[in-house]
């Protein structure tokens, strides 16, 4: 009895040990996928823009203190992730490099005043420049302002950027959400609810070059 029950405890272990094995090897399977997914997402971006150069990072801390959802990722300097560069997902535009270690870099969101760009309205073209603020933040919106008064932008509408600042044009930023003049009444502001949700991401690409980068934060 006594050694078949040492038999059976051998067994039981090396049958859990097997289980273990498979468990990773199905975790290694899944991340694989999941990987694949992603660079299949960015594989079409790079498709329709090949000026591209691009930088997978992953999300390794966010900054609970920061009202604008500010986060830190795991490449810096020595992946060639430079001060001010764009950060999407697939989904859109995320914000940008705003602090460069040489292993890691902090991002600043499209939520933050921070994030100052040039930006119009995708389908009447109407422009505007598009910062964060406090309330619209606690929100999970960003504003679009000093839109013409005789600017056709509807609710629903999509949000690119146009080029000017650090960022490259035609990248989606959100929909609009309101609409509203400035106190003066001289233009109209709306209300941008971002196509990227900040608090799911896991994963995002840096955008390390692409044409006209140089130029554009002169």
């Amino acid at each position: 009895a006594f050694t078949e029950g040492n038999e059976a405890q051998l067994k039981n272990a090396e049958l859990e040990s097997e289980i273990n094995e498979l468990r990773e090897q199905l975790k290694d399977y899944e991340k694989a996928l999941s990987e694949n997914e992603f660079y299949k997402d960015y594989l079409e971006i790079k498709d329709a823009n090949p000026d591209f150069m691009f930088e997978a990072a992953t999300l390794i801390s966010r900054d609970n203190q920061d009202p604008y959802k500010g986060f830190t990722v795991n490449k810096g300097s020595v992946n060639g992730i430079s001060e001010n560069d764009p950060v999407i997902t697939d989904a859109g535009l995320v914000g940008f490099i705003s602090e460069v270690g040489l292993t890691t870099s902090k991002v600043s969101t499209v939520l933050s005043p921070d994030v100052v760009m040039g930006a119009l309205d995708n389908r009447t073209s109407d422009s505007g420049v598009l910062s964060g603020s406090l309330e619209l933040a606690q929100n999970g919106e960003t504003k679009l302002y000093n839109l013409s008064r005789s600017c056709n932008v509807a609710v629903g509408d999509y949000v690119v950027t146009s080029g000017e600042g650090i960022f490259p044009s035609g990248l989606l930023i959100g929909t609009i959400q309101t609409i509203g003049s400035d106190e003066y009444n001289t233009s109209i502001y709306a209300a941008v609810k971002p196509f990227v949700n900040i608090d799911e991401i896991r994963a995002v690409m840096v955008i390390t070059d692409f044409e006209g980068q140089g130029a554009l934060g002169e």
